[in-house]
């Protein structure tokens, strides 16, 4: 390849090719970022923690309750997919906390 043309290229116009400021046009507002929605989200997730955590507690003690008086015959079925279905709340609660 041969270049046969070295002149420089001149400098540009900056200001030519800038518009020009509207004084009747209006101002853009900065971006901003508010976490209130994330923090009313994390105490609306954390209240349902807690009532979720006070309902266990309530079975937890009729199930307790039962065992000690010999009335507590499980499903092996029904238990797993209880148990399955409580790590899927917990670990969906945990993303919506952690966004």
């Amino acid at each position: 390849m041969v270049i046969k043309n070295t002149t420089s290229v001149g400098g540009v116009d900056s200001a030519a090719r800038q518009p020009q400021a509207d004084a009747a046009a209006p101002r853009r507002q900065p971006d901003s970022v508010s976490m209130a929605d994330a923090d009313r989200a994390a105490a609306v997730a954390r209240a349902a923690q807690t009532q979720v955590g006070l309902s266990r507690s309530a079975r937890l003690a009729q199930v307790e309750g039962a065992i000690h008086a010999g009335t507590y015959y499980p499903s092996a079925s029904q238990l797993a997919s209880q148990l399955l279905d409580a790590a899927e709340i917990d670990a969906r609660l945990q993303n919506i906390v952690k966004g």
